[in-house]
Parts: C-alpha cells; sequence; structure tokens
C-alpha cells in the first residue's frame, strides 16, 4: 500500500519533530510544508499541520498565520488583487482578503478532499481540482459557477491558460483542456500517473510518478520530455524561462523551460519535498520538518545557510531540551524573534497570556485570564491548546508522560531568561 500512496502522491506523512532552522530559513509549519504559491510580492505556504502562512514581502517573517481548515491544507494559490486561496483535505475552499481574520467566501464542506488550485490571470476565476476527480470553477465573489467530472480519479494539476481555457490533468491517465465553461476542447493519453502540472508560458510541464518530466502544448502535443529519477516526483513550480521539479526524497532540478535543459540541481538533504513556488530569482522549498529553504535559480545555492546550526544554540543536552525540539519548530528563544508562526518565548515566565509585543495573537486569547508559570505552561501541554486555550492557532498537541512536562518547564526556566 505504501507504494501506492506514493505514486498517488502521498498526502499522509508522520510529522518529523526536527531542530529549528535558523532565521534565514522560513520556519512555521510544525509538520510538512504541503501546498506554496509566490507572486513577486508575496509568499503563501499550507502545510499539513492545518496552517495557512502568508509571508511578509521580504520572505523572513510570518505576516498572518491562519488555521480554518480541517485537516491538510492540500492546495494554496494567489489572486492579482492580493487575495489568495486555500484549499483543504476537508473538501472546503476558502478566498481571504489580505487582512481578514475569516475567509471572505467559503464553500461547504465536501466528500472529497481539494487536490489542486488555480487562478485564471484574466478575471481571477478559481479553479478547483478533486481527489474524486470533480472540477468546478468558482467566481472569488459569487461562489461556483461551472462543474464537471472530470477525470476517473485524482485531479493531480490544474493550470489556465493565457486564453482563458482550462488544462486539467488526472489519474485516469487523461490530459484534457477546458472552455470556460468546462466543455473539453481537447484530450490526449498520458504515458504515465501524473503528481502535477505547472505552466511554463504557452506550454505545460508535467511531473509523473516513474520520475519524468514532460512538456506538453495546449492541446496534449508531447513535446520534450526527460527522466530525472527512479523515484516518483512529488512537486513542481514553473515559470516562463524555469521548471522546478522535486523527488519524493527531496532531491530537486531546476531546467529550462523550453527545452528541459539542465540548469542546477539540489541533493536530497532534508526529506521529501511536497511543495515548491517560484518568485524571481529565487526558488521556495518546502522541507518535511516545516521549514521552507529558499534557493538562487541561477545555480541552486542554498540562501540562508541551512537547517542545522540554530540547534546547539539553545540545545543543552537535557531530556527537556530534547522535548522542545518540536516546540523549536514554531517558536525562537530570542529576544523578538516572532519570524516563526508562533511568538519568541524569551521571557515567557510571569508575562500574562498575549501580551508580548510584536507579535499578532489570536483575538480570543485576550478574554483569558492566564499568566505563564512552570504550572500553567505544564498544565497547556497535559490538557492541550484546545482545551486550554480554545481560539488559540497554535496546533492541538499533548506532552503525555508528566516527566516529559517537567524537564520541559525546567529547560525553559533555563533557556528562555
Amino acid at each position: 500500500m505504501g507504494f501506492t500512496l506514493l505514486r498517488g502522491a502521498a498526502l499522509v506523512l508522520a510529522l518529523f519533530l526536527a531542530g529549528p532552522a535558523v532565521a534565514q530559513d522560513l520556519s512555521g509549519h510544525a509538520g510538512p510544508v504541503s501546498a506554496m504559491a509566490a507572486t513577486q510580492d508575496a509568499l503563501l505556504s499550507g502545510g499539513f499541520d492545518g496552517r495557512v502562512i502568508l509571508w511578509g514581502a521580504d520572505a523572513q517573517s510570518a505576516r498572518r498565520v491562519l488555521r480554518f481548515h480541517d485537516g491538510n491544507v492540500t492546495a494554496v494559490a494567489i489572486l492579482s488583487d492580493g487575495r489568495f486561496v486555500t484549499g483543504g483535505q476537508d473538501g472546503r475552499v476558502a478566498v481571504w482578503a489580505d487582512t481578514d481574520q475569516q475567509p471572505a467566501l467559503v464553500t461547504a464542506h465536501g466528500v472529497s478532499p481539494v487536490s489542486a488550485l488555480a487562478v485564471a490571470s484574466d478575471d481571477g476565476r478559481i479553479a478547483v481540482g478533486f481527489w474524486d476527480g470533480r472540477v468546478a470553477i468558482l467566481d472569488p465573489d459569487q461562489g461556483e459557477i461551472a462543474a464537471t467530472q472530470a477525470h476517473a480519479g485524482r485531479v493531480s494539476g490544474l493550470a489556465f491558460l493565457t486564453t482563458g481555457d482550462l488544462v486539467s490533468v488526472g489519474a485516469d491517465l487523461r490530459f484534457t483542456r477546458w472552455d470556460r465553461g468546462l466543455a473539453p476542447q481537447a484530450r490526449a493519453g498520458l504515458p504515465d500517473l501524473p503528481n502535477g502540472l505547472a505552466r511554463a508560458g504557452d506550454r505545460l510541464a508535467v511531473i509523473f510518478a516513474e520520475g519524468s518530466l514532460r512538456l506538453f502544448s495546449a492541446d496534449g502535443a508531447l513535446l520534450p520530455e526527460r527522466f530525472l529519477s527512479d523515484r516518483p516526483l512529488i512537486a513542481i513550480a514553473a515559470t516562463p524561462a524555469i521548471v522546478a521539479a522535486a523527488a519524493v526524497d527531496g532531491a530537486i532540478w531546476m531546467l529550462a523551460a523550453d527545452s528541459l535543459q539542465f540548469r542546477a540541481g539540489i541533493p536530497a538533504d532534508t526529506g521529501p519535498v511536497w511543495a515548491l513556488a517560484l518568485s524571481g530569482d529565487t526558488l521556495f522549498a518546502g522541507a518535511a520538518t516545516g521549514a521552507i529553504r529558499r534557493y538562487a535559480t541561477a545555480d541552486g545555492t542554498l540562501i540562508g545557510g541551512g537547517l542545522t546550526a540554530a540547534v546547539d544554540t539553545f540545545h543543552d543536552g537535557s531530556r527537556g531540551a530534547d522535548v522542545y525540539r518540536a516546540c523549536a519548530i514554531c517558536h525562537s528563544l530570542a529576544p523578538g524573534d516572532h519570524s516563526r508562526a508562533g511568538p519568541s518565548l524569551h521571557g515567557i515566565f510571569d508575562r500574562p497570556i498575549a501580551s508580548v509585543a510584536g507579535y499578532a495573537f489570536s483575538p480570543a486569547l485576550g478574554d483569558l485570564d492566564i499568566v505563564w508559570t512552570p504550572r500553567t505552561v505544564a498544565e497547556l501541554f497535559e490538557f492541550g491548546p484546545d482545551a486550554y486555550t480554545p481560539g488559540s492557532r497554535m496546533p492541538d498537541q499533548r506532552v503525555a508522560d508528566p516527566a516529559d512536562r517537567q524537564a520541559l518547564v525546567e529547560f525553559l526556566e533555563r533557556a528562555s531568561r
């Protein structure tokens, strides 16, 4: 079953609890990053932890952290007017304004998870693909305007053409071009199971489970193709100049969009890469650890320095430091460092909840009468955030062993001063 699931793009993965990234990597998701989209002004990410993060224009800090979907965030997209779209394992699609904490438009819970999203550049229409093979077109203000059973199996990828037509690929090994009313205009067979689709100028780039990247015309004619790996390819991003693809072992390739000529390669070193995004001269790669790494598209050079240097800055060899590794994915111990999904824990003890300056807390926390002490921190992880701090965006998690909770508290008393 594991191999079959991998070839189907593998939505289930155990969360990896690793040490934190250094500041130059974007650290905010408590588990693998499952979806990303980028423009010149914004980076949007969704994770297995249910979080959606809108990153600042400098791609260094989390501007907004949202929790809305039940389960994984499976797809994200950015509209040209600054709004953005998220889709989830719960089958829902949400359209968000740039500043609101609640979505402006939400579809009903679906019977099938969202598998792909795409946005038309000419009029903002949103295409939604589902695991059961359906494709729907949404108006971002009014909701659904068209829908069809597009494939017999998961919709693996969607892309709008400059003409306004939509292209989809699916688990039934079909490539289909649709008009604005979702009437089919062209169909072609695919040689293997597709795992993703991205538009590269006037061409469509498709990744496959058998490790190949292939280019197609708008009507499905096969153009250049290149075998990259004996592992399934599971993530893709493209611009008119570059196509980037990642394999399940974490290896990444950057290729010329017209010829698939090799430009740069990034070896596997952090586990599976489930999401890629391109903006300008930067490639963003979502690591299984929850960090988002940045690479120069010119030569694949890592921007920021890697994922290991920060571990020794907080680890003192204690059991409490080991327990804290899970916390470090979302919280820094440095004063004023709110670049991760949660606020810095520096100086946490004797501080009222939601009181640290410089971090946008969930509004519901302002109504809670909690002062952080060794006892209240231990209770937070005994009962879980959903029960102890209702309304928090913190994922519900507990430290079941009382000895581990005590070790964590003792470590924080030393390290947060």
